[in-house]
């Protein structure tokens, strides 16, 4: 090449011209990838860990009404002003959330939850999840009773006799989520 042969040339802008198509094909597949991967992307999507536990919605029906009244056993030392701040931040943390989020909460449908989470970007929808949790909205309840008082076991160590070596036997413990 450095003595300017024609096929020393020749093939010099052959592979000079090969490697340029070769990279302008590799942007551009790149591109396409990154492209359905953004759209094919991580979601958030609410599912109970446990088949026994239910999602469920505790969508408020608006802000707190102007005359607020607490009946009922267990309400004689709260304070009603202090209600009303609690009821007004799940309002108005409600009321920060898309519209379509609104809505699907309000039918109380977990899958309808679901799909607008999955349209959501990620931090978006984290940042609602949050939201629903902080507000009381979002709750997780396990169907069953569950006894984490330890009685139930005191009782069924009452009602069946004791066999050898189970002295060390502990009733299993259950974590809240």
């Amino acid at each position: 090449m450095v003595q300017g042969g024609q096929s020393a040339q020749a093939i010099f802008r052959k592979d000079h011209e090969d490697t340029y198509k070769h990279i302008v094909t590799r942007v551009k597949i790149t591109q396409a990838e990154e492209a359905e991967a953004a759209t094919a992307g991580e979601q958030i999507q609410l599912v109970a860990e446990n088949p026994d536990t239910v999602i469920s919605f505790n969508v408020p029906d608006g802000p707190p009404p102007e005359h607020l009244v607490l009946e009922g056993p267990g309400t004689e030392g709260m304070d009603i002003e202090e209600v009303r701040k609690a009821l007004l931040m799940r309002w108005d943390l409600f009321s920060g959330l898309s519209n379509d989020l609104q809505e699907a909460l309000k039918t109380g449908e977990l899958a309808a939850v679901n799909k607008v989470l999955g349209n959501m970007p990620v931090s978006e929808a984290e940042n609602a999840v949050k939201a629903l949790d902080m507000g009381g909205i979002l709750s997780f309840a396990e169907g069953g009773i569950r006894d984490e008082t330890g009685r139930a076991y005191e009782e069924d160590e009452l009602d069946e006799p004791e066999a050898e070596g189970d002295d060390d036997v502990e009733p299993e413990s259950v974590e809240e989520k």
